[in-house]
C-alpha cells in the first residue's frame, strides 16, 4: 500500500548542513558467512540452527539472567525463537524477514552454545543494533568472545545498514571499553533505561551507556548541529558530548594506526 503525503509537509525544511536523498525502499538483510574451527578445532562461530536452539537458551538465562522480566526475555525461552531468530537451517527467507540474528560460538565436540550475540535490525531505519554478548561462565577465560566479535561485525557491516548502535550495561565497564577502544561515539546515558533481574523476585530499573557509529555515507546524510535547535541545557550535554566523543575517536584512530604500522 502507497501513502499518500500528498498536502503533507514538514514542520520545519531541514537538510542545509548535510546531503538529502530521495525516499526509497530500504533493505537490511543478514548476510550468510563462512567460517572455519578455530582454537586447535574445537570451537567454531556459526549463526543460530535449529539444533542449537535449548542450548543457546540455556546459555542466556546462565550468561545473562538479568534480562527476565524484561523485553528481551524471550531469549530465555527456546518456545519463542522460531519466527523471531534467524535460523541458519532457513536462511534465504530468515535472513530477510526476521529482526534479531543470533551468532554463536558452538564447541563441536559437545554441540553446545558456550557464547553468543545478538544483533537487532529496525529496516526502516537502516540501523542495527547490537544488543547483547553473552559467554558461558566457565568459557569466560578462553578468549572465545575475538572470533565472535569479528564475525558479529562483519554481519553488521554487510548488512546493508548505515547506522549502528548498542548500549552497555553499568554493573562493569568491560563493554563500554570494547566500545570506546573501538572509536564507537557516546550517545548518552540513560539511568533507569532497562528493567533487569536482580535474583529471586526482585528487579530493578538499570542504566546503560548507549553508543553510536555511521557507516557509508550515513553521516553525509546527517544533519549537523549549526542546524539543531537545542534547548540550553541540552546544548551543553551536546558540547560535553562532542568534546569526549573527538577524544575517544582521535584515540580510537591512533591505536588503528600503531596497530597497521
Amino acid at each position: 500500500m502507497t501513502i499518500n503525503m500528498q498536502g503533507s509537509k514538514p514542520y520545519k525544511k531541514m537538510g542545509r548542513t548535510c546531503r538529502t536523498r530521495a525516499v526509497s525502499e530500504k533493505r537490511v538483510v543478514w548476510p550468510r558467512f563462512v567460517s572455519q574451527p578455530f582454537a586447535e578445532g574445537r570451537f567454531q562461530v556459526r549463526p543460530l540452527r535449529r539444533q542449537l536452539i535449548d542450548s543457546a537458551a540455556a546459555l542466556w538465562r546462565i550468561a545473562y539472567p538479568e534480562i527476565y522480566g524484561s523485553p528481551h526475555e524471550f531469549l530465555l525461552d527456546p518456545e519463542r525463537y522460531e519466527g523471531c531468530v534467524a535460523l541458519e537451517d532457513n536462511w534465504d527467507e530468515d535472513s530477510l524477514r526476521r529482526v534479531y540474528c543470533m551468532t554463536v560460538v558452538e564447541e563441536l565436540a559437545t554441540n553446545q552454545v558456550v557464547s553468543a550475540t545478538l544483533l537487532t535490525k529496525f529496516t526502516k531505519n537502516l540501523q542495527v543494533e547490537y544488543t547483547f554478548a553473552a559467554t558461558h561462565p566457565d568459557y569466560r577465560q578462553s578468549k572465545l568472545t575475538d572470533e565472535l566479535r569479528r564475525m558479529t561485525r562483519k554481519i553488521a557491516y554487510n548488512s546493508g545498514a548505515e547506522y549502528l548502535t548498542t548500549f552497555c550495561e553499568t554493573w562493569h565497564d568491560i563493554t563500554q571499553y570494547w566500545c570506546i577502544k573501538g572509536g564507537w561515539k557516546i550517545a548518552g546515558i540513560f539511568p533507569g533505561n532497562f528493567v533487569r533481574w536482580n535474583g529471586d523476585n526482585e528487579e530493578y530499573r538499570g542504566c546503560a551507556v548507549h553508543f553510536y557509529r555511521f557507516i557509508g555515507a550515513a553521516e553525509a546524510h546527517t544533519t549537523r548541529p549549526e542546524e539543531w535547535h537545542l534547548a540550553a541545557p541540552a546544548k551543553a550535554v551536546w558540547d560535553t558530548l562532542d568534546r569526549v566523543n573527538r577524544e575517544i575517536e582521535r584515540a580510537a584512530k591512533t591505536s588503528s594506526e600503531a596497530i597497521e604500522g
